[in-house]
């Protein structure tokens, strides 16, 4: 389970020591009951995933566009430069932190869910 939840439809800068990244986290259809829903079932897991794949980017640059094709969602992930984070000193108490070259942003796509009234109430 992952430690840091990502919060949906917002950015947050975020220290993964020695390094500082700019991540966004949004929903292709934020007001649609299956997105909410999806992200509400997936969030440790989507958080999970971002973290990863911002990992291994810092070890190895990763393609600026990936997808990832889940039972529940899709998620696209991207990378472009962070301007930004090059203009700005980041600090960890009195310790110097990295600014990341490239910020992340990552688009959940939620998949229809067919659920029918009968299990729809006996989930409740």
């Amino acid at each position: 389970m992952s430690k840091f939840l990502f919060p949906l439809n917002d950015t947050v800068v975020m220290c993964l020591a020695p390094y500082v990244v700019q991540v966004s986290c949004k929903a292709e259809r934020a007001e649609s009951i299956d997105t909410i829903t999806t992200f509400y079932l997936a969030q440790h897991e989507l958080s999970e995933l971002v973290l990863r794949i911002i990992t291994a980017h810092l070890e190895n640059p990763l393609p600026s566009h990936l997808t990832f094709d889940s039972e529940l969602y899709v998620l696209h992930a991207r990378w472009a430069p962070w301007n930004f984070g090059k203009t700005v000193v980041f600090k960890w108490g009195g310790e110097a932190l990295i600014s990341c070259d490239h910020k992340w942003t990552f688009i959940l796509q939620a998949k229809p869910r067919q659920l029918s009234t009968e299990r729809a109430i006996s989930s409740l």
